[in-house]
């Protein structure tokens, strides 16, 4: 598990800075598309999701009540441990547009599912890393980087990383992976970030975490959460009744209170249950060596 201090991030919404500077406003930009056309990155691999039968989703939803679900606020978006959480804009390998989340795990490193990185559907013109990802910590319907609290950031597909496992496989126990933010743009030293932990089956085990994230079925670039139990857990994969959607892929299952810590990467939606990546002493290291790449 990695240890971070907590300090009060510097807002730089370039809108503001632009006035003060008698700057024109430049920044990046959301595609104006209908929301409909940005399907979760996870169809691209699990196949186009079927509304009436949930089973073997990406990020699907599961037996949990959707109606338990919370915004995430204007006015809180900007607060620990949401911010720390991003949207993203996926221009996968074929170039067609997708959404996804992820969250930041040091000043440099974000963590999502591997699908979000890589597409595995062996044989279409998607299939292997995506082009780019467009990261927006903290969105809340923003669609101009001018609007954003903390600006947003490109990565292109050299700084993307993905566990082998998933990546030449398909395997669901190591479908996670990361994106390296440039030198030049430290999201985490400004707003903070997630810590990340191998729990004991015991307990995990019936103990109610938070997954938040940005779904594709609410208003667009809008942040939301969920408790609910955990139901099983396995050495390779955490189970929970909470309600997902598609474009939740990669949120984080995590614990808000005694240090915000998370346990698993939301990568799979299923009846009756959805389910994550355990965050092993294996995942940890594979993290953390990530992380590396960045310092």
């Amino acid at each position: 598990m990695i240890t971070k201090k907590e300090t009060e991030p510097q807002k730089t919404n370039k809108a503001d800075a632009a006035a003060a500077s008698g700057d024109k406003q430049t920044g990046l930009r959301f595609p104006r598309v209908p929301q409909e056309e940005l399907r979760d990155i996870g169809e691209l691999t699990f196949g186009k999701r079927d509304r009436t039968a949930p089973t073997h989703q990406p990020g699907g939803t599961s037996a949990a009540n959707s109606a338990e679900r919370v915004r995430i606020s204007g006015a809180e978006i900007t607060d620990s441990p949401w911010r720390k959480i991003c949207d993203l804009l996926i221009t996968a390998r074929d170039g067609s547009l997708h959404t996804g989340t992820a969250w930041l795990i040091s000043a440099r490193t974000l963590v999502t599912a591997g699908h979000c990185i890589s597409v595995f559907n062996p044989g279409s013109p998607a299939h292997g890393k995506v082009r780019k990802i467009l990261v927006m910590p903290a969105r809340n319907g923003e669609m101009d980087e001018t609007d954003s609290p903390f600006g947003w950031v490109e990565v292109e597909r050299a700084d993307l990383r993905v566990h082998p496992n998933w990546e030449h496989h398909g395997n669901l126990d190591f479908d996670y992976g990361a994106i390296l933010l440039p030198e030049e743009a430290p999201l985490g030293e400004q707003i903070g970030f997630l810590d990340f932990g191998n729990f004991l089956d015991s307990v995990l085990d019936e103990s109610t975490p938070t997954l938040s994230g940005y779904p594709d079925n609410v208003l667009e670039g809008t942040q939301w959460r969920e408790e609910n139990l955990i139901k099983q857990v396995t050495p390779t994969r955490v189970f929970y009744d909470i309600f997902t959607f598609s474009g939740q892929s990669g949120s984080p299952v995590f614990f808000p209170d005694g240090g915000q810590i998370a346990c698993a990467i939301h990568s799979f939606g299923d009846n009756p249950l959805n389910s994550g990546v355990r965050i092993n002493q294996q995942v940890i290291d594979q993290l953390n060596e990530w992380i590396e790449e960045t310092l």
